[in-house]
């Protein structure tokens, strides 16, 4: 199959994940894929990016941190762009849920990259010393999402991992700013 274009491979990406939205602008950014898992309670962001280029990759990882800087500064806005979204099915009560009562968020980052770029084990190693709760999506040319990355003949499922990151919404106490990050749960 392949994909042509990078809308094709989000569409796959976004197959990949629960209560999934496509293309929603928070700030100046537009987030390829938002996700949102009930059970665990986690908002997923995904940054898709098809070329395999050491630049594409590392643009990828660098554009991830700019999303997280806009989600930090602006939790509001992205719980409000992710829940207009017309395929998004999130009532009151979940969404009470999912804001731990209008506290705070809990966000999973990661790079949505084809198998060619997962390939380069050696720069997405790099990527992670940098940027460790930066997880990675492997997209298969059929459209298929793997949670893990083939490194030294096996699959490995931490490499691939994202660590949650824990965002306050409503200032808790006067030395916590609106959208600070609390830590990585």
């Amino acid at each position: 199959m392949g994909f042509r274009n990078e809308l094709q491979m989000s569409e796959a990406v976004a197959r990949h994940f629960k209560n999934s939205a496509r293309e929603v602008r928070v700030g100046n950014c537009i987030l390829d894929v938002i996700g949102y898992d009930k059970e665990q309670k986690l908002f997923s962001v995904i940054e898709c990016k098809l070329g395999s280029a050491v630049t594409k990759v590392s643009e990828t990882f660098g554009q991830i941190a700019g999303y997280q800087a806009e989600i930090s500064a602006r939790p509001h806005t992205f719980i409000d762009a992710y829940t207009d979204k017309p395929e998004v099915h999130l009532r009151w009560g979940r969404l009470m849920e999912a804001t731990n009562g209008n506290r705070y968020i809990r966000v999973a980052f990661y790079v949505a990259l084809t198998d060619a770029a997962c390939a380069r084990i050696d720069l997405i190693r790099s990527h992670k010393q940098n940027h460790p709760n930066v997880g990675v999506i492997r997209v298969k040319e059929d459209g298929s999402c793997k949670d893990n990355l083939k490194a030294d003949g096996r699959r490995d499922f931490e490499l691939a991992k994202a660590i949650p990151t824990v965002i306050t919404i409503l200032q808790e106490r006067s030395d916590k700013p609106v959208g600070a990050i609390l830590e990585t749960a």
